[in-house]
């Protein structure tokens, strides 16, 4: 990414300072031996992240439900929520991160720095300016190459990508979130949310509904990619892609798999399980209705997940609008089909065709395998989106709105009506 080598008429992202042999960049760096008191002070700041804070919190957490006949008020739980969400993840991530680190190293084509600093460093890059993207010989439009020449933009082909052994870092970062969030669940259901159980916030797995919802996520996303095609703002220039050479497509993949598993559960299990299904029940303690009820905590549920994405490579108004709508075609997943099964199929359905098997920017998240690889064209942001992908295209919102139709031809009104029911 950067500039476009004359000899491939590609863009590369080995500026002057960077350029290397192919042996030396893909040579394994010594593993760095830390001083003593570095060892004292990582197993000091290891102690707090694991035992400490979960501690102290679940223990905030028993206390504040310790009277079942007087449960903390709803934004006392939804703060302890929050917080309980991610001290459980940070806990998870500081146990299963130096495993993951030692695993990466030992990665075909792996580079991964010696002291922690870098590693961190390279693991929340947004694009590894170090590959050499779109691979050299890869047969583009001779007016794009001339646009993305003239560019001065890191990646003038909008994509960003990572080494394997960094996407399986990056996975197990959305791993140990899922684990949090479920264990947060667990938490306030046992101590704080008295009488709660998974199935009332709708985590009742059904593997049917989480078919459904993956062969609607993936064939709307195969829709859009055909017509992204058809309308020449994307162009195929491969297929079964790795961006570093000597890495293998089926382990770069499954690092892709496991991260999109991890989203999927993190944020359908928070946004739109606990968040949402609480936020319901509280507005119906304000005299609303179930409808009412339920379209307040609608809303509410997309902000937040537009909002959640302000800070995603790329992303505009254009894009957190859309957001919004697909957060509020998310939150009717869960009404429409009964539970979060359907919208935990959708979700992954959605983010691992778009990002990974067609190629596609999915919120700027970085690629390092596809098995159909696609340039967008430098001269229109505006229609596929940029960096920061479909999602931010002016065709989203049919897409979303073409999910939510399947959505109610599967399921009807059933779904609907058992909610109203819950609320009654």
């Amino acid at each position: 990414m950067g500039k476009v080598a004359a000899d491939t008429a590609a863009p590369t992202g080995e500026a002057s300072p960077r350029k290397k042999s192919r042996a030396s960049r893909l040579a394994r760096p010594e593993i760095y031996v830390a001083p003593s008191h570095q060892w004292s002070s990582w197993l000091f700041s290891l102690a707090m992240l694991v035992v400490v804070l979960p501690a102290l919190l679940t223990y905030v957490a028993i206390y504040l439900g310790k009277d079942a006949a007087n449960p903390p008020s709803f934004f006392v739980r939804l703060v302890l929520c929050i917080f309980l969400d991610s001290v459980y993840g940070g806990a998870y991530y500081a146990v299963l991160l130096p495993p993951a680190r030692l695993l990466a190293r030992f990665l075909p084509g792996a580079w991964v720095p010696g002291s922690s600093k870098e590693c961190e460093k390279q693991e929340n890059a947004v694009v590894d300016l170090s590959i050499t993207w779109p691979l050299p010989g890869s047969q583009i439009p001779p007016s794009w190459i001339d646009v993305a020449r003239r560019s001065k933009r890191d990646n003038p082909f909008f994509l960003n990508h990572a080494r394997g052994s960094t996407r399986l870092r990056q996975a197990v970062f959305r791993i140990t979130a899922a684990l949090g969030t479920l264990t947060m669940v667990h938490t306030m259901n046992k101590f704080v949310d008295h009488g709660s159980s998974l199935a009332d916030i709708g985590l009742e797995i059904s593997f049917t509904d989480i078919g459904w919802g993956f062969i609607v996520g993936s064939i709307i996303v195969i829709i859009l990619f055909l017509v992204e095609v058809a309308l020449g703002w994307i162009h195929v220039v491969g297929y079964y892609e790795v961006v570093v050479p000597g890495e293998f497509l089926i382990i770069n993949l499954l690092w892709d798999i496991l991260f999109h598993v991890g989203v999927s559960i993190n944020e359908e299990v928070s946004l739109r399980g606990w968040i949402l299904v609480n936020t319901t029940q509280y507005a119906r303690t304000l005299g609303q209705s179930p409808s009412e009820a339920m379209a307040v905590a609608v809303a509410l549920q997309a902000g937040v997940f537009a909002l959640m994405h302000m800070g995603s490579p790329g992303a505009s108004r254009v894009g957190l609008t859309n957001l919004v709508i697909g957060g509020t075609v998310a939150a009717l997943n869960v009404f429409l089909s009964g539970g979060l099964s359907f919208s935990l199929g959708w979700h992954f359905g959605w983010n691992i065709w778009m990002g990974h098997f067609l190629g596609l920017s999915t919120s700027g998240i970085p690629m390092s395998a596809k098995l159909i690889s696609v340039v967008p064209d430098p001269k229109k942001a505006s229609l596929h989106g940029g960096k920061f992908g479909p999602e931010q295209s002016p065709l989203a919102a049919t897409a979303y709105l073409l999910g939510c139709t399947a959505l109610a031809l599967i399921y009807g009104g059933d779904g609907l009506a058992m909610w109203r029911d819950k609320l009654a």
